[in-house]
């Protein structure tokens, strides 16, 4: 109200006057500093990093290519493990180099 000598919120004497500058920022408005900037900046670049990083992973291929790197890795874990023959062994061995072989072919990375 016009004749308002409290603000009924806070209780703040209203009848002080306050001198703002014609052109100048309010003094409630809290301006951001070149550095707060860059912070900002840097946040919403590791955002945007991250969401096209699980959005690029999720695509068929990549799924596909880490269905294929367990399945070396299991190889590995297969002969490392393999407490048979030797001959057991060197069959297991072989199978896992034409496994890896065919990542290499399909994904050209090393498994």
């Amino acid at each position: 109200m016009a004749e308002a000598v409290l603000c009924k919120h806070c209780q703040s004497d209203l009848r002080q006057k306050i001198r703002i500058p014609l052109g100048g920022p309010l003094p409630s408005d809290k301006r951001m500093g070149p550095v707060g900037k860059v912070l900002v900046g840097i946040m919403i670049a590791i955002a945007l990093y991250l969401a096209f990083g699980f959005h690029v992973r999720d695509t068929p291929e990549d799924k596909d290519r880490m269905q294929a790197q367990d399945a070396v890795e299991r190889c590995r874990q297969e002969v490392d493990s393999y407490s048979g023959p030797a001959v057991g062994k060197s069959v297991i061995a072989e199978a896992c180099r034409k496994l890896e072989d065919e990542f290499r072919k399909s994904f050209g990375l090393a498994p």
